[in-house]
């Protein structure tokens, strides 16, 4: 068992080394082409201030804004940390962060529904009939979970908090009782909650939250944004760095927008690939072919 685990380490290394060596090839290559330090335009960032992109959001939202209450606890801070951590789904013009379990709480639910519904059918079929029962049974075992994940798919854009590096707004996620709407990203503050230590010695979880300074006035209370497994400081900074377009994109985020290119799909899910992130690839190696990506 151990030398099979071996093994498999020893070629996911190999398969790693193949794609590293593979990835400078092409560096190389777009060096001597002559791209890869050209820059390209930056005509695709927004170029408005603060007061403008609020009261493009308020046309948006279709109402003004107002100011929320102070809140009772200390926001973060909005300086970078310089520590890049996973940032989330992200194409390069949008960065989608889900919310705290929406969807993915209701499929969950229907599947565990499911799973209880099989059971039943299987008992009952087992001491009274007749035999389909227990067909039944086996359909909503194997069948239930996979229609409800097939579900999850096609609805999981909804939970998902949608930040918009080329506009410098924040799009909220759908709820029960509240359609999404817009921010710009100086009236969103992180406040961090207590860490969560793992048993027997194992990681740790920031709690932390998103918290609106600003909110549209048709809203009688501040709504909440609820992030999916909390935030940490170090997260929330990387995404101001992606949101503030005076900044490059960082290069621990290439590797997730050349992803998205592969899949030709945007980071909401719903879409294809951004057309103005396009002219940063090569189209045959699949890779960012420049240096600097804003």
């Amino acid at each position: 068992m151990q030398e099979e685990s071996d093994e498999s380490l020893e070629q996911w290394r190999l398969e790693k080394s193949k794609e590293i060596k593979l990835y400078a090839k092409n560096i190389s290559k777009y060096t001597d082409q002559g791209i890869y330090y050209f820059d390209v335009s930056k005509e695709h960032l927004h170029h408005k201030s603060y007061e403008e992109r609020l009261a493009f959001a308020a046309c948006l939202n279709g109402c003004e804004f107002k100011v929320a209450k102070p809140f009772k606890r200390k926001f973060a801070s909005r300086e970078h940390t310089d520590r890049y951590y996973h940032i989330g789904k992200c194409d390069g013009q949008v960065l989608a962060l889900r919310r705290a379990p929406g969807i993915w709480l209701v499929c969950f639910f229907l599947s565990l529904f499911g799973f209880l519904g099989g059971f039943g059918l299987f008992i009952v079929g087992l001491i009274t009939g007749p035999a389909w029962w227990m067909l039944a049974s086996i359909a909503l075992f194997f069948i239930g979970p996979w229609l409800t994940y097939k579900l999850w798919e096609q609805l999981d854009w909804l939970d998902k908090i949608e930040f918009n590096r080329h506009t410098g707004l924040v799009r909220t996620s759908h709820t029960l009782l509240r359609r999404p709407f817009y921010v710009p990203i100086e009236d969103v503050e992180m406040c961090e909650g207590p860490i969560i230590q793992a048993a027997r010695g194992g990681g740790e979880m920031g709690t932390g939250g998103l918290v609106l300074t600003k909110y549209p006035a048709k809203f009688w209370w501040r709504p909440t944004i609820a992030t999916f497994g909390g935030m940490e400081k170090d997260h929330w900074t990387a995404i101001l760095k992606f949101m503030d377009s005076d900044e490059l994109i960082h290069r621990h985020v290439h590797t997730e927008i050349e992803e998205h290119y592969k899949r030709d799909k945007n980071a909401m899910g719903i879409g294809p690939f951004p057309e103005s992130m396009k002219k940063y690839f090569d189209p045959e190696d699949k890779q960012i072919n420049r240096w600097k990506v804003w």
